[in-house]
């Protein structure tokens, strides 16, 4: 991932957003920002380049589902 993507300068509930510069595994694309979840630091929280909600992945790539459903509706601002 570090090679595929930038810091920013904003932050979400404290933890610095990244921005993909590549696609990244199935579910990161181009544009898109992310962070790591501050309270359980064992996922990341994924939005589109526009701010809206895309999914939950565990650290391994895969999608955590119960984590995606709860996280509907969330924005990046």
């Amino acid at each position: 991932m570090k090679n595929n993507s930038q810091r920013t300068s904003q932050h979400y509930h404290g933890m610095t957003v990244y921005k993909a510069n590549d696609d990244i595994g199935g579910y990161i694309k181009k544009g898109d920002n992310f962070y790591l979840d501050k309270r359980h630091k064992d996922h990341i929280e994924v939005f589109d380049r526009h701010g809206n909600f895309k999914v939950v992945l565990n650290l391994d790539g895969s999608i955590n589902d119960s984590k995606t459903m709860a996280a509907k509706g969330r924005r990046l601002k």
